[in-house]
């Protein structure tokens, strides 16, 4: 009898063990099926995330594809969206001084020619050349995009004078003066005199002004 009570006991607290191991077995499974439950989410949620930074990345690409002005397809595009108009290349004020300097080399220097609003990298350039010098390329971009507004060359094509004139219009913005001693500095370091024209000058001035600059 005491045998089978015994053996009776061992099944019986086997079993509770088996029962709580069981549980804790149901609760582990529990807590591992919310933990991927978790995962899950936060795998959504970082699918979501690059999903919207990659349609950003295709927005800003295609953005910058429809508004790149080094296309020439865009800048066909823009062209035909917008009104252009024709204007004076030189202002009321300085078709005066035009026409002096055309006055004076048609009776000075009649082989001569003239150009206004000429690029100063058109007609300057650095001594001597090296891509890979970054004092060159940034002397070049200096002076490259500014602008003299009349240059007079001989017949081979030579820079022999530039004019700047200064209208009412010379001094608008607050660089001013600061790009006026760029362009003296460059044309100076070439070799290329300068005349400088005050405004309303007349043109008995200007023609004495252009004499004593060459003489």
């Amino acid at each position: 009898m005491l045998l089978l009570i015994g053996v009776g006991g061992g099944f019986y607290f086997r079993g509770l063990r088996a029962k709580a191991a069981a549980a804790r077995a149901e609760q582990h499974a529990a807590a591992l099926e919310r933990e991927i439950a978790s995962l899950r989410q936060e795998i959504v949620a970082l699918h979501d995330i690059e999903a919207r930074r990659l349609e950003g990345l295709a927005s800003r690409k295609r953005y910058f594809e429809e508004n790149d002005v080094t296309d020439i397809e865009n800048q066909i595009r823009f062209i035909g969206q917008a009104e252009l108009r024709a204007v004076r290349p030189v202002n009321k004020e300085a078709v005066r001084v035009l026409y002096a300097l055309d006055e004076w080399i048609a009776a000075n220097q009649p082989d001569w020619r003239m150009s206004f609003e000429v690029s100063m990298g058109a007609f300057i350039k650095t001594a001597a050349y090296d891509p890979d010098d970054r004092v060159l390329q940034a002397a070049f971009s200096s002076y490259n995009s500014k602008r003299v507004d009349f240059l007079l060359i001989d017949r081979f094509g030579q820079p022999m004078l530039a004019v700047e004139y200064h209208g009412t219009g010379h001094d608008l913005s607050n660089d001013a003066p600061g790009r006026m001693e760029v362009k003296r500095l460059a044309l100076s370091r070439a070799g290329i005199p300068l005349v400088e024209i005050p405004a309303k000058a007349a043109k008995a001035k200007i023609l004495d002004m252009i004499a004593e600059t060459l003489a």
